[in-house]
């Protein structure tokens, strides 16, 4: 059987996999859209710039050889969280403040990236194997890493009631933190006995997980406004 045949088929629907655009043509694309970020973060102020520059370096060393941060055990993790990290303070320097609320946002989500994110890899959890691409999923198992994504979101909800007294938010923070942390528990439960089965791990992550993380980013700023 091909290396390519044993893992996650979704990634060949891409339309580099698929044949839509050549290396060379999405290379060019690349690096067109890193220098207009560059330029465009410059005009902003220096922190922006900084972060951004920062997250390049991190894509970067995530990615190419020798480095290559996503086969390393922890290394991986860590290059994903900061990445997020840096996301976040990029948005707060060119907004021109690092606030109390940022600072939470930026804890949620270092907390979401770092134990919860590692079950975006088990639908590539065969193909990693073969190539040596050290995921959590593949170094403590599948089960065990959804059982820490369970843990981290009881934290998160457990952690908004905090930032809802801490901050003088209202109760619409904690509310909807622990809502979307149950439905999200809730959602990836199957995944500890039906992880071999890659069309509906990629079914749950992309169609479940992903908005998830998506609605509860704007939690934070729910809290602010309702």
């Amino acid at each position: 059987m091909k290396i390519a045949e044993l893992g996650n088929q979704m990634k060949s629907q891409r339309p580099l996999g698929k044949g839509r655009v050549t290396k060379d043509l999405l290379a060019k694309f690349t690096v067109l859209s890193v220098a207009l970020g560059l330029i465009l973060a410059s005009l902003l102020n220096v922190g922006v710039l900084v972060s951004l520059s920062l997250y390049l370096i991190l894509g970067v060393l995530y990615s190419t050889e020798p480095f290559r941060l996503k086969k390393r055990f922890i290394f991986k993790q860590l290059v994903l969280t900061f990445g997020s990290v840096l996301s976040i303070l990029a948005g707060a320097f060119a907004g021109g403040e690092i606030s109390p609320l940022v600072i939470f946002m930026t804890l949620m989500d270092f907390a979401i990236v770092i134990g919860v994110s590692p079950i975006m890899d088990i639908p590539d959890l065969l193909g990693d194997k073969v190539m040596g691409i050290k995921t959590m999923p593949v170094v403590i198992g599948p089960s065990i890493t959804v059982r820490l994504a369970i843990a981290m979101l009881v934290g998160i909800a457990g952690g908004s009631i905090m930032g809802y007294l801490g901050l003088g938010l209202n109760i619409t923070l904690p509310f909807l933190i622990t809502l979307i942390a149950g439905t999200w528990i809730y959602t990836i439960i199957p995944l500890m006995r039906r992880y071999n089965d890659i069309a509906f791990t990629n079914i749950v992550i992309f169609k479940r997980v992903v908005p998830l993380y998506m609605m509860i980013q704007l939690v934070p700023l729910a809290g602010t406004l309702l």
